[in-house]
């Protein structure tokens, strides 16, 4: 009997599959035993050649040259990479090699990275398919012990190559054409735009101009305080006739008439009130098992970790400590036939000091909720994160964080609800009322797992009836207290928020099969939405600022641009939608992949046709002026792509964005790290001068609210700066640095802490000493 070559997706999977395997001798590069040559490759070790690496001619980015469509994808070895595949394909061709094990990660890119190195070296021996949903060695001896054929999973190759290949034509081509056209003095760079990442920056974009957009509000709020038999309670005033949100920030229990407020306290003061409640109890489902998304975002509202940091430490514990199974799945559910395994778990843990009293109550009392866990109709190529069942050692750091999520996760799972007892009181003063609500715990259930993390309300002692009156009990008010606020922005998406909505993303597409695609894959996959985010931040579109995110001005005009030239479904989650409907068809064998690829093709020749032909001039040519000149009073302050200018600006060079002649007013669209909305913008031509706006940026990347204000020689000035930031600042007595990219007028100055435009200097209130 001849040997197999077993290729692994990294080294580490290849020590432990001959570490389990047992007999094998060591080379440089590889292990051999008398049934097996085990072999591994680095992730991708081959790539899809760049445009410049397929023909010389693309290595100046020409728009003539687009798009680029090759008639067939090559392979190129990565970097050091060749000796490793030349290494590979000989062992392939030897006499005593009979078979090919495909070991690599039991998904869609493991396919492709093991279908790379079969196409590149042209091996035609017969392919075999490991499928591990664990690394333990029980796991490992089944799986070689019940190897799959490899032509099972020629439809999820299929689907891998069409991702790759489609990620390359629109990445490049649309990436190519975007920046040829939004490239200037004021800008350089790469504009990169591609499948994922492209709507994931969307769903930003559009939440930033919901910020940027508010316009805050004084409101105010009556809060009573009551006297009932026994008991004091807080209540605070409502209007029960309140129908929905008229206007941003309004809500039923807030007053933005001054006036009224005081007239409704004035008579409140010295009257008796009445009041009635009504106590239920409320059922809380224990959640299910942790899939990567729902694992990532309890770790960053927990931890404020990343969702690349999240995966990284659930990677280790799955490969290196061998506690977890599987990290990058999308599924919450197990395997109709792995309650033994999860009964086994249990066994293991009850003698830890940390999990043995949740363990042993579930051996005692019995498992809750299992045919809503154990659905194999809900697994899709992993089951859902849980233990493995291996006793950890030395976990510490971030290893040890997420093990105790995905431990008490699992154990939680198992236990029955749990039970609050929810209270809404309505007190009633001369006709006014006033609510009061608690929520408390009355039965922990599932929560138990989690100590004293309940999140509990001051409890509402029941009403005992005294002076009894038609519509409730009598009670007496005690104070009532008017108290001004002011509405708020939208709150920035956080990173684990984030991730919610890029695994949600059908919920705005109409058509139904677009959103079931959606609902199940959503954005991208779990295994790659860490590095889209991540992308998105190197590439300059985002920014972190203290555990949310903020797109730059050079993320919403990429998204504004691709909107305003009609091709705004490389930037909306239809068109991964789309793509995830027709992968799966190609998957399981519905769509041929030549056709998949024929209609990305002609999307994108579409998408390159419009990027390349649109006018600068056509950009906001059916855009309204935001208001008149105040530099000249003759002419409209009209948008062009870097800001707002007058329209007796007569210009060279559109896209440039150089002021060659005539009134030279412009108001740029960054501002102190805030873009510039044309809400905004008319704000400021109207009054001179907006209210307190939020957005901007310090150099410490700290978010604060600033007025915006013209100033006598109508330049724009930030008024005050975020608090703390550069107080003792001064003036270096040193030439410019350089120009300011931001500006055609300005130079960069050098101050004891900073170098700085020198209009943002001025703008704080900082002048040179």
């Amino acid at each position: 009997m001849g040997k197999l070559a077993v290729i692994t997706e990294k080294e580490s999977v290849a020590r432990d599959v001959v570490s389990v395997l047992g007999g094998f001798e060591s080379s440089k590069d590889y292990y051999e035993s008398d049934d097996y040559i085990v072999m591994w490759a680095i992730g991708h070790i081959l790539t899809l050649p760049a445009p410049e690496e397929i023909d010389d001619k693309y290595k100046r980015w020409m728009l003539q040259d687009l798009p680029i469509i090759p008639e067939r994808f090559e392979l190129k070895p990565a970097d050091k990479m060749k000796g490793r595949l030349d290494m590979m394909a000989k062992a392939f061709k030897r006499s005593d090699v009979e078979g090919i094990v495909n070991a690599c990660d039991a998904g869609r890119e493991g396919e492709l990275i093991f279908r790379e190195i079969v196409e590149y070296t042209g091996t035609d021996k017969p392919i075999h398919r490991l499928w591990l949903q664990s690394m333990t060695p029980a796991a490992i001896r089944e799986g070689f012990s019940g190897l799959e054929p490899g032509e099972k999973y020629n439809g999820l190759a299929d689907a891998a190559w069409c991702r790759s290949e489609a990620d390359w034509l629109v990445g490049m081509n649309a990436t190519r054409a975007v920046t040829k056209r939004l490239q200037s003095r004021k800008q350089r760079g790469v504009w990169s735009a591609g499948r994922v990442q492209t709507p994931t920056l969307a769903i930003l974009v559009d939440h930033e101009f919901k910020i940027l957009g508010f316009e805050p509000r004084p409101y105010w709020q009556i809060v009573g305080t009551f006297e009932a038999s026994d008991h004091t309670y807080p209540g605070t005033w409502y209007d029960p006739n309140w129908e929905g949100e008229s206007e941003a920030g309004e809500k039923e229990d807030r007053l933005f008439d001054q006036q009224r407020a005081k007239k409704i306290l004035e008579g409140l003061q010295g009257q008796p009130g009445s009041a009635s409640e009504t106590r239920k109890p409320s059922r809380e489902s224990a959640p299910l098992p942790f899939d990567l998304t729902t694992l990532q975002r309890e770790a960053n509202r927990r931890f404020s970790f990343s969702a690349r940091r999240t995966l990284q430490a659930a990677q280790r514990l799955y490969e290196g400590h061998k506690v977890l199974t599987y990290p990058r799945t999308d599924s919450k559910h197990l395997p109709e036939d792995y309650r033994d395994h999860v009964d086994k778990v249990m066994d293991v843990f009850s003698q830890s000091n940390d999990y043995g009293p949740y363990a042993n109550h579930l051996r005692s009392a019995g498992l809750q909720n299992t045919g809503r866990i154990f659905d194999s109709s809900k697994v899709s190529d992993h089951f859902a994160i849980i233990p493995t069942g291996e006793t950890p050692k030395k976990l510490d750091g971030d290893d040890a964080k997420i093990f105790d999520l995905v431990m008490r996760r699992f154990l939680s799972a198992f236990y029955p609800q749990a039970v609050w007892n929810q209270v809404e009181r309505k007190t009633d003063v001369e006709g006014e009322m006033f609510r009061s609500r608690s929520r408390t715990l009355q039965i922990p259930g599932w929560r138990e797992v989690y100590g004293s993390e309940e999140n509990t309300d001051a409890q509402l002692p029941p009403l005992i009836p005294g002076e009894d009156k038609a519509d409730g009990v009598g009670v007496k008010a005690e104070s009532f207290e008017l108290e001004e606020k002011r509405s708020r922005p939208p709150g920035r998406i956080t990173e684990g928020r984030l991730l919610g909505m890029m695994e949600r993303a059908g919920k705005d597409i109409e058509d139904e099969e677009l959103s079931e695609a959606l609902a199940e894959k959503g954005l991208g996959t779990p295994a790659t939405r860490a590095d889209t985010i991540e992308n998105l931040i190197s590439k300059q579109y985002v920014q972190r600022l203290r555990g949310a995110l903020k797109p730059t001005a050079k993320g919403v005009r990429l998204i504004d641009f691709l909107h305003r030239i009609d091709t705004a479904g490389l930037a909306s989650a239809e068109l991964t939608g789309e793509w995830e409907k027709h992968l799966a068809e190609v998957e399981h064998g519905q769509m041929p992949r030549v056709d998949f690829m024929k209609g990305i093709s002609e999307y994108t020749v579409d998408v390159v046709g419009k990027i390349k032909d649109f006018e600068y001039e056509d950009l906001y040519s059916k855009e309204p002026p935001i208001g008149k000149c105040p530099a000249c009073g003759e002419g409209n302050v009209i948008e062009f792509f870097w800001g707002y200018r007058c329209d007796r600006n007569e210009r060279k060079s559109e896209e440039n964005g150089d002021a060659e002649a005539g009134c030279d007013f412009i108001i740029w669209k960054e501002i102190n790290g805030r873009y510039m909305d044309r809400k905004t913008a008319h704000t400021l031509l109207e009054k001179r001068k907006t209210v307190e706006i939020p957005g901007f940026v310090n150099f410490q990347g700290q978010e604060y609210e600033a007025v915006l204000e013209l100033d006598d020689t109508n330049q724009v000035r930030v008024s005050g700066d975020s608090p703390g930031a550069h107080e003792d600042e001064e003036l270096v007595d040193a030439p410019p640095v350089c120009a300011c990219r931001n500006g055609e007028d300005c130079q960069v100055i050098e101050t004891s802490s900073r170098y700085v435009c020198e209009r943002l200097y001025e703008g704080g209130n900082k002048k040179p000493k």
